[in-house]
This record gives structure tokens, sequence and C-alpha cells, in this order.
């Protein structure tokens, strides 16, 4: 992982530079001396793993994958929550509190803020103490929030860790651990904090990678745009 120097947020490594490039092509950013020869070298070797031919046996793997992804898609005609430009992903996780969420039945009640977060990652810690939680005292009875712990950097997270976390920096909410990293990946998640703002028909209204560059402003703007 690897700081981005602009928004601060924690990036895999071999997606750094597209991450710059993409959330921030109005800053300077030096990629050449941003990124050091070693971590140059490892993005290359990692770049060169992917472009290895494939085996007869992995040509098998693909194709399975490729019945495993027709699959995934004729169930997201029928299901909108699961597919579709700007259209959040439907999914269902266990809390740390041992509760079932699942995002289209929160939805059905009041749109959701709904966070990517890492209790290691600093940035996320000052945007829970310094952000999220007074948006938590002012929208709370109308708007559902709730974060999911990716566990990217550091010690490994558990329900105590998270806990500690939440009575440290004043966010009650509910979290859950995405152990298996499935509804991480379906949000297309690298990096911390990332928080998406969805409104009561699955419309993803805004997402904000790493801190929000206008603060409580930009959330309070985009959760008034969810609840119309």
């Amino acid at each position: 992982m690897k700081k981005c120097p602009v928004c601060g947020a924690s990036v895999k490594l071999e997606n750094f530079e597209r991450h710059v490039k993409n959330q921030h092509p109005r800053d300077a950013v030096d990629l050449a001396s941003a990124i050091t020869k070693e971590e140059r070298r490892k993005v290359t070797q990692v770049e060169a793993r992917r472009r290895q031919k494939v085996t007869p046996g992995g040509f098998r793997i693909v194709l399975i994958v490729a019945a495993i992804v027709a699959v995934i898609l004729a169930v997201a005609i029928i299901n909108p929550f699961n597919t579709g430009p700007g259209v959040a992903p439907d999914f269902t996780l266990t809390t740390t509190e041992g509760s079932t969420f699942r995002l289209s039945e929160a939805l059905s009640v009041q749109p959701v803020l709904l966070e990517f977060m890492d209790v290691d990652c600093e940035y996320c810690q000052q945007e829970a103490e310094n952000v999220l939680r007074y948006l938590y005292q002012n929208y709370s009875s109308r708007v559902r929030f709730f974060s999911v712990d990716v566990n990217f950097v550091g010690a490994n997270d558990d329900a105590g860790r998270i806990a500690t976390f939440k009575l440290t920096y004043g966010t009650p909410w509910s979290y859950a651990l995405d152990d298996d990293g499935q509804t991480t990946r379906a949000y297309g998640v690298n990096s911390t904090p990332t928080t998406f703002i969805i409104d009561r028909s699955g419309k993803v209204v805004e997402k904000v990678v790493g801190a929000a560059p206008g603060g409580y402003a930009t959330y309070q703007t985009a959760l008034n745009e969810a609840l119309g």
C-alpha cells in the first residue's frame, strides 16, 4: 500500500499511478519521484505475472469464470441492485454486533451512507473524528450509516478493535468486516477511506475517495440530494 500525496488515501501500489491520474488530474504530482525504483520494480513484476501465457489448466479456469460471470449477469438483469453504472451493488454482511445488514433492505427505508474504511488508516480516523461523527448527529434520523472494514493495513481487525474505534472516534453506527473481500471488490474499492452516498433507488449520488475535499459540506450536499 502507498499513501496518495494529494488526498492521503491508502492505495495498492499497482493502482497508485492510475489513482493519481484519475482522481487528481489537475494536481501536479511528479510520479517519477513519488514512486521509488524498488516500488516500480515490484509493479513491473506484478504486471509481468499478469501477462504470463495462460496454461491449459488456466484456460479451463478462465472458461469456468466466464460461465460464472454469465450467470451473474443474467441475475443482474432481474435484480437492478447488482449492476449498472452509478447503481450500488446489493450485498449482505454480518455486523460486529451479530445482526445482518442488507443494503437493499436498508434502502427500502432511507438513503445510506456507506463507508469502506480500516481502523488503522489515519485518514479514516481523521474523517471519522472530524466529519462523519457530526454528520451522524445531524442525519442519523433520516440516513442509515454503515461502515465496512476492509483491513487493508496494520494488524488484523476484529469486533473488539472496531468497538474501540467506534468509542474513540464517536461513530456509534453499525460496522462489519468484509472477511472475503467480495463486497469491497464489488464496489471497486482499493483505497481507504472510500465513501458512497446512495439514494433510496440505489443510485450512487456521490463517491468520495480519501478525505472529502469540502469536508462536512461535501457530504451535506450529497446527503441532501439523496434525501430529495
